[in-house]
């Protein structure tokens, strides 16, 4: 397997990661708001003029839904796990139905562990499982 340079290798991310997010509908600003990072670092990003850290990658591949080899290499894998395989049947179902990004539904998840820790009487957990309306209702008090 012949290796590209460094800069076509940039340049070809930078295009999938484009492609990718005008295939979803996206801003940059919308990608780069939901993936925490500035419009202009995605710029350069798409334009191959930055290299981007691991983190950053698999923040934008979450969420434009696809995998870091992809964005990266252009390789497809297997399908990427869908959030149902990560989170609870419920919060996978709203998150789908309602197009949240993998991010904010973790951001959920972590909120209710949290409210459950602070409710939990001598450290003895007290099971609730969140309806998908629920999961709707956390959502709306978190983001909206």
């Amino acid at each position: 397997m012949t290796s590209q340079d460094p800069l076509e290798e940039n340049i070809a991310m930078g295009k999938r990661i484009a492609q990718r997010r005008e295939e979803r509908g996206m801003t940059q600003k919308q990608l780069a708001d939901r993936a925490g990072i500035s419009v202009t670092f995605l710029s350069e990003v798409e334009n191959g003029k930055r290299n981007i850290s691991m983190g950053k990658l698999l923040s934008i591949a979450d969420e434009l839904d696809t995998t870091t080899d992809y964005l990266a290499r252009g390789t497809r894998s297997e399908s990427r796990p869908r959030m149902v395989d990560k989170f609870p049947p419920e919060l996978s179902d709203a998150a789908e139905e309602r197009g949240w990004s993998y991010a904010e539904a973790k951001t959920l998840l972590q909120v209710r562990e949290l409210v459950l820790e602070r409710r939990t009487p001598n450290g003895v957990e007290v099971p609730k499982n969140y309806a998908k309306q629920d999961w709707m209702e956390l959502h709306k008090r978190l983001f909206e």
